[in-house]
């Protein structure tokens, strides 16, 4: 080999071996590149798995935690997946028990639940299905399912899924409402009042009853408005409730007006109008009741009349009464002031029967004077208004009617227990019990008289007795001793009005008066007063 030769072999030994060294740093970064980007890809990689775990277990927990049922089938009908709530529906775990659908679909609507599955094969899902399920533990509930296919890459279908809502206590509830509306239609057509549903004023629906007041057929009043049904000059009224009504002022309102007939004559009603609201506060109509208070607006003027009448004939009757009472009473104090000056200068004339006839002359003016005082107090007891209300001890009461009433020595007037303080007329009180206790020994006939006081507390009023153990009073009397000069016996000391104030004074305080009697054994008189 000449030095030519070898030189050559050297210089492309040399080149290789540069190209090699190039080759091997290209080789190295090249590695060390992808080295790298294989780690990158590592640390991407668990990031995606970290994301996938997250995702599938949000999908996990939105799963389980839908309201609504939902069920993954396979191509055969097989439940392999059931979330929380289908679970509480159907009553299943399909983790621990086989289950296919046709097992749920109810026997009746089987044909209906294959037709649904063909369309759900050909068509690829199905909405709005409706009908009864069985269930494991809830018997047979009504459901509403929307359904989709599941297929795979290839577009084969590989199962189906499903989401289920229970609608039975919601088709109870409608069936609930419709069968309310109805008798709510039955209740507003067979009504007595008239009702009508209007919008911005114009009518939009009425019952018979109000076709019957205004005698109009219902195709003719849809196509009127409530002022052509009413008088011109009242029909401002009731717009301006209606403009406060729309404003939001008002929900209701109540006037008295007058309508017009198909013959163009009139009625009084009483109207009450209600607002219907759309959930924006606007609204939606208007329900009219109208009741017909035309003979009631007869009737009221005339019991407006009676009872001014009834009030200027009862003054009359107390202006009398005072004024009878102030005539009757001078020529008796008169006759009294004779017969005393007769006494005083002739007694020495007269015999004891002489003096027995003038005592009994005054005796006689002293029973009328009795007797004019007492129809005095019967007719002045009249209304409560007139009663001055304050607070009266009845024990305090009662002590001092012991130094009023002549009781004799041997009757002995007490109560069972104490008294209660209570609102009233102290006047009407008093003379209330001072009759009762007064009758009571009056009528004493027993060597040991008893007159017992007692009350009891009945809530609304309170209830007192008076009990004796005097002559008794016949069942016969008991409800004639309450009338005027009506008296059992001849007491000379009895007008046979006292019973009769008493009844008045309790009719004015709301109560009631009665008595139980046994002849000879004793009496015990019951009333009650309003608290």
């Amino acid at each position: 080999m000449s030095n030519v030769d070898i030189e050559i072999f050297k210089r492309a030994l040399q080149r290789e071996k540069i190209a090699r060294k190039q080759a091997e740093k290209i080789l190295e970064d090249k590695s060390k590149e992808l080295y790298l980007l294989t780690q990158e890809l590592k640390k991407t990689n668990q990031k995606l798995e970290d994301l996938v775990g997250k995702k599938e277990s949000t999908l996990q927990g939105v799963f389980d935690n839908l309201v609504d049922a939902y069920v993954l089938i396979d191509v055969s009908g097989n439940v392999l997946e059931m979330n929380h709530a289908a679970k509480k529906l159907f009553g299943y775990d399909v983790t621990k028990e086989k289950l296919n659908v046709i097992k749920l679909v109810y026997k009746e609507d089987y044909q209906y639940a294959i037709q649904s599955f063909q369309q759900l094969v050909t068509k690829g899902s199905f909405s709005g299905y409706k009908s009864r399920v069985y269930t494991k533990n809830n018997g047979v509930r009504n459901v509403h399912i929307n359904a989709s296919l599941i297929k795979n890459k290839k577009g084969k279908p590989i199962g189906a899924q499903g989401i289920i809502t229970d609608i039975t206590e919601k088709l109870e509830q409608n069936r609930i409402f419709e069968e309310q509306k109805q008798q709510l239609s039955t209740i507003v057509d067979n009504s007595s009042l008239g009702i009508a549903l209007t919008q911005s004023g114009k009518i939009v629906q009425t019952n018979k009853a109000l076709q019957n007041l205004l005698e109009y057929p219902q195709e003719e009043l849809l196509q009127k408005e409530i002022k052509d049904i009413s008088l011109k000059n009242e029909y401002a009224v009731s717009e301006n409730h209606m403009e406060k009504m729309n404003a939001g002022l008002i929900d209701n309102f109540s006037i008295n007006k007058q309508y017009v007939k198909k013959n163009n004559s009139t009625f009084w009603a009483k109207t009450n109008v209600a607002a219907v609201r759309n959930p924006d506060g606007s609204i939606k109509y208007q329900v009219a009741l109208i009741e017909d208070i035309t003979e009631q607006l007869e009737s009221e003027k005339q019991k407006e009349k009676l009872l001014e009448d009834l009030e200027r004939t009862n003054q009359d009757l107390k202006d009398y009464a005072h004024i009878v009472s102030h005539d009757l009473k001078s020529p008796l104090r008169s006759i009294y002031a004779l017969v005393n000056w007769i006494k005083e200068d002739y007694s020495s004339a007269f015999d004891k029967i002489g003096l027995n006839h003038l005592a009994m002359i005054e005796k006689t003016l002293e029973k009328m004077e009795t007797l004019i005082n007492d129809i005095l107090s019967y007719s002045s007891v009249n209304n409560k208004e007139e009663l001055q209300s304050s607070k009266i001890d009845l024990n305090t009461l009662v002590d001092d009617l012991k130094n009023i009433v002549l009781i004799p020595e041997n009757t002995i007037v007490s109560t069972k227990k104490k008294l209660p303080v209570i609102n009233g007329d102290s006047t009407r009180i008093q003379q209330l019990f001072q009759n009762l206790i007064g009758n009571a020994v009056i009528y004493m006939d027993k060597e040991n008289g008893v007159v017992e006081i007692d009350y009891e507390d009945k809530k609304t009023h309170y209830q007192f007795s008076i009990k004796d153990n005097g002559i008794g009073i016949k069942k016969e009397y008991h409800e004639k001793i309450f009338k005027m000069f009506e008296s059992v016996g001849d007491n000379e000391n009895s007008s046979g009005i006292g019973l009769a104030i008493v009844k008045k004074i309790v009719t004015l305080y709301e109560g009631d008066i009665w008595l139980d009697s046994t002849p000879g054994i004793g009496t015990t008189f019951y009333f009650t007063l309003k608290k």
